[in-house]
């Protein structure tokens, strides 16, 4: 019931939000689940042709905790919004399948997302499964265009929300991009093979222990 009305108090916020403006050019929606029991993060971005943002998010940090809902506007600049435009247009963003299955089994943090692109031609819709961007950081799991729209994605909802932007090592976007531009072996644990398993109580982040792919 607390879900039902949780999600209920985000969607009315973002119709709030969006009233008498047009389709969004991008929208995603992310739910994050863990590290720690109870912990659970709801986030929805919706990016507007002139560059407008509304971001809102739902945080709850402990199990039965009263959920904490924020709202947020900001403007991308027109540098912003041509890269980021010129990435939802790429081959690589285009060609994502409906699906993108899981790459891990994961034990204690569990990411769900999903993108939605408005296209003149038609719409496309992406479904991530136990999304786990991390995994880059050892070989070409997930397409590298991708990743660099995550943490644009990142940047906005840092930005909407005047949080201060990572620096160090707990920028991992900046460690998974500049990776990407190495060559790297594909390092793919499929499903029908052996997955790399998140150590549990370790979390969210580049920094995070990581097991080997084992079987079963």
């Amino acid at each position: 019931m607390l879900v039902a009305i949780s999600f209920s108090v985000l969607a009315a916020t973002w119709a709030a939000l969006a009233q008498e403006v047009k389709r969004p050019v991008l929208s995603s929606h992310d739910r994050v689940d863990g590290p720690l029991g109870g912990e659970s993060h709801v986030e929805d971005l919706k990016v507007f042709e002139d560059g407008k943002v509304v971001y809102v998010e739902e945080a709850t940090n402990v199990m039965g905790g009263q959920p904490q809902h924020s709202a947020y506007e900001a403007i991308i600049g027109s540098d912003g919004m041509r890269r980021l435009t010129q990435l939802l247009d790429s081959p690589e963003i285009r060609s994502l399948p409906k699906k993108v299955s899981a790459k891990i089994r994961p034990i204690d943090f569990f990411w769900q997302k999903s993108l939605e692109i408005n296209r003149p031609e038609k719409t496309q819709k992406i479904q991530i499964e136990n999304f786990y961007p991390f995994l880059n950081m050892h070989g070409s799991v997930y397409p590298q265009a991708l990743i660099e729209l995550e943490c644009i994605l990142q940047d906005i909802k840092t930005t909407a929300a005047k949080r201060e932007h990572p620096t160090g090592e707990d920028d991992w976007c900046k460690a998974l991009v500049n990776q990407g531009e190495k060559p790297t072996s594909q390092a793919d644990c499929n499903e029908d093979e052996t997955q790399l398993k998140i150590v549990a109580g370790e979390g969210w982040g580049a920094g995070s222990h990581w097991g080997r792919c084992q079987d079963g």
